[in-house]
């Protein structure tokens, strides 16, 4: 298993980074190996919701995730149902002085052949992460 945490202080009140981040039609917009996302056919919006994911990350793939927890202002976990790797991304939200700090956490397991990577993976995987924390905050505050 790979897990990477970053986490940036946001200019911006909690609800305010929460909504822009549980409306999953955003994460092209800081999420960067995302290159496209659409509702699963028949899903609806919130918890359990599916979506069509289209990423670029070792590779291009299509997959498909769904939100397996959501607390408003306070956690996103978005679970990969289908492909090559089932990835959880947890996003949390913390009040700070009328601020937001917000932290991404990805789970990734490594199986098979794919442990060979793992090393690299996980140095990549950390600093994708820490570049889609910093878009976030520079989207939001800007």
């Amino acid at each position: 298993m790979i897990t990477v945490e970053s986490d940036a202080v946001i200019r911006r009140p909690v609800n305010e980074v929460f909504d822009f981040v549980s409306d999953q039609e955003n994460e092209p917009k800081w999420h960067t190996d995302i290159l496209d996302i659409r509702p699963a056919p028949g899903t609806s919006p919130g918890l359990g919701s599916r979506w069509v994911v289209t990423v670029k990350f070792m590779g291009r793939n299509e997959h498909q995730v769904e939100v397996t927890g959501l607390e408003e202002n306070r956690l996103v976990e978005i679970t990969t149902r289908t492909g090559p790797m089932k990835a959880t991304a947890t996003y949390l939200f913390e009040t700070l002085d009328g601020d937001t700090r917000f932290i991404r956490r990805v789970d990734l397991p490594v199986k098979g052949a794919m442990r060979l990577l793992k090393p690299l993976m996980q140095i990549m995987a950390r600093k994708r992460n820490a570049g889609f924390v910093q878009n976030l905050k520079h989207l939001l505050e800007s």
